[in-house]
């Protein structure tokens, strides 16, 4: 049977349709330079090419700043040095010569440290810090080690009534409970804004590896749209034992939950988020908590 022009127009656009999808699925990605970077940095931080003059400044126009093709004729090292420092990110990154964007920080066994760290990002700003820890929904290893990743928020400017923030990423054990908690706890007594959110462990390590940038949310202050497994109250991680020891293995004989509230109680003082007399309660129970366990 003769086949009539209407089917073979039919099928000839199909054809060129999965010609299309195809070309598409097969085309290489345009190479990274670091002027792309630099507007890839500005843009997830909410900062579009229009507006990087005003934010940035150092003489870059809007024409420069229209796209990485016009911004390569302009862009120099000291310009590049400055948006790194701006942003607290790495510079070699920037530089296409590493993929890491953020070298996070850690602050194992040193409580002393982080809290000397938050006064050192917080003195410029006049506002709440605020931060995010993020923390796998399981117990499976992923990098560096069954961690969790606090990722520390600063404002530093506006753009048409919108705030601009800079972050910090901190890795966090997160086995070693008590270390994690101290932190948390450091950070509420400066009044900071913290959410605990559950991440799967594969979405969280890139984060956790500082190989991802932000995603500025217009609707939200989250640094990374990750998708949330369920939500975690930070004062109660602080301040009850059986939130305290969600996740952490108990070991032989329960061994890791008496060292887990062990090390709580030697760091009691830097636990507080109330009043001494609620504090004093809460370290109480935490006594009573190891009682149980003996």
């Amino acid at each position: 049977m003769a086949i009539g022009i209407s089917e073979f127009l039919s099928g000839l656009q199909f054809a060129e349709k999965i010609a299309y999808y195809v070309k598409k699925l097969l085309k290489q990605p345009e190479p990274e330079t670091s002027a792309s970077r630099f507007l890839a940095l500005f843009n997830a931080h909410g900062v579009k090419p229009s507006q990087i003059p005003d934010v940035f400044g150092h003489g870059l126009s809007i024409a420069d700043c229209h796209c990485a093709e016009s911004l390569t004729k302009v862009l120099t090292s000291d310009l590049m040095e400055k948006a790194a420092q701006l942003f607290g990110i790495n510079r070699d990154w920037l530089d296409c010569a590493s993929d890491v964007v953020y070298e996070p920080h850690s602050f194992y066994k040193n409580s002393q440290g982080f809290d000397a760290y938050l006064k050192s990002i917080a003195l410029e700003s006049h506002l709440p810090l605020r931060a995010t820890l993020y923390m796998p929904t399981s117990n499976s290893l992923f990098y560096p080690d069954d961690s969790g990743v606090l990722v520390i928020s600063i404002p530093v400017g506006e753009v048409n009534q919108r705030t601009i923030y800079v972050h910090y990423s901190c890795v966090c054990y997160w086995h070693c409970r008590g270390y994690l908690a101290a932190n948390l706890a450091s950070m509420l007594r400066r009044y900071a804004i913290v959410y605990g959110s559950y991440v799967a462990a594969k979405v969280l390590e890139p984060v956790a590896q500082g190989q991802k940038l932000p995603v500025y949310d217009y609707g939200s202050q989250d640094a990374f749209r990750l998708k949330v497994k369920g939500r975690v109250s930070i004062e109660e991680l602080i301040s009850h034992p059986d939130k305290y020891l969600e996740g952490v293995d108990p070991e032989t004989d329960k061994f890791g939950y008496r060292a887990a509230i062990d090390l709580w109680l030697n760091m009691a003082d830097q636990m507080r988020t109330r009043s001494h007399a609620e504090h004093s309660r809460i370290v109480l129970k935490f006594e009573e908590a190891l009682k149980s366990l003996a």
